[in-house]
């Protein structure tokens, strides 16, 4: 029962509140509060001082957190050696992708990887590249996967894994028109994602390489959704830069177009990451190995993969 407490007690101050402890272990947040209270009663101590809503470590709870940390690496490592013993590969994966890599490329490859580890389970979270990093650092996802950040915290550890290219696209009837200019671009009105969102913000540090203002651009409207911008492209509100993986079957289907640059590709690389203090399950680092195998980094001096060729079996 002790280790169970300190598990509970641990998720508790990892997540910094009760409720929020409670949804991840699936509890209720009264059994939550009351193993904590079992916890002080069997220490005599106080672990956490509640003032003005806010839950706040304390001195005792501190001590106690290291322990509580060991432990639960004991028992991952006690997991990943029984596992290895018998060959079977068992537990739960917890992914977070930005929006292009969790639309459009995770989800075939997370199929590739069941089919030789059908007793794996994994969840995917999908949000912008800022959040999933902090999840990550927080503790609430095994893994990152999301567009080059400009810079990671330094508890991370990193590697680049394929990547996509971004596309300038408006409406079918700028179907097979003629490479335009960054400054014929900045006449033109803009539907984009949201400030935070890796694709934005890897458009804006290519904008400014190209010596433009990103502030210049006419943006119209900004929506958290590729599906509802392409849609806003379809309606001719503005043209969007996205990934091509989320326009190719628009394009096929000639419902919107790809606009040639005249400054060249914007090219971009993936980036996946974990917890480097976080202990690894046997799930985690073979998935690892997987993505590994899958995506070679681009700096490698083998071929490259791109993720396109990732997808297939």
């Amino acid at each position: 029962m002790l280790d169970t407490q300190l598990s509970i007690f641990k998720t508790v101050v990892d997540r910094g509140s009760i409720s929020l402890a409670a949804q991840e272990l699936h509890m209720t947040q009264s059994a939550v509060s009351q193993q904590i209270l079992n916890l002080e009663a069997h220490f005599s101590v106080k672990l956490f001082d509640r003032l003005h809503r806010r839950l706040l470590i304390t001195t005792a709870g501190k001590t106690l957190y290291p322990f509580a940390v060991e432990l639960e690496q004991l028992y991952g490592r006690a997991r990943n050696a029984m596992q290895e013993l018998t060959q079977d590969i068992s537990g739960l994966l917890r992914i977070g992708a930005s929006l292009t890599i969790g639309e459009y490329l995770l989800p075939k490859l997370l199929v590739l990887f069941r089919q030789t580890h059908p007793r794996v389970s994994i969840t995917m979270d999908v949000y912008n590249s800022d959040q999933i990093t902090a999840m990550v650092v927080t503790g609430q996802l095994d893994l990152g996967f999301i567009e080059s950040p400009d810079q990671l915290p330094g508890v991370l550890i990193p590697f680049p894994c394929g990547g996509d290219q971004l596309v300038i696209v408006g409406p079918a009837d700028f179907a097979n028109s003629a490479p335009l200019s960054l400054a014929e671009l900045f006449q033109r009105r803009w539907v984009l994602r949201e400030p935070m969102s890796g694709t934005r913000r890897f458009f804006e540090q290519f904008l400014e390489s190209h010596g433009a203002r990103p502030d210049d651009l006419q943006v119209v409207m900004e929506l958290g959704s590729t599906q509802a911008i392409k849609e806003a492209v379809k309606a001719g509100l503005g043209f969007s830069v996205l990934s091509r993986f989320a326009v190719m079957e628009e394009v096929a289907q000639n419902a919107l177009a790809i606009i040639p640059l005249a400054e060249g590709r914007i090219d971009r690389t993936f980036t996946l990451f974990y917890h480097r203090e976080k202990f690894t399950t046997l799930a985690v680092d073979s998935f690892l190995d997987f993505i590994r195998n899958r995506i070679i980094a681009p700096e490698s001096p083998e071929s490259g993969l791109q993720a396109e060729e990732a997808l297939q079996p």
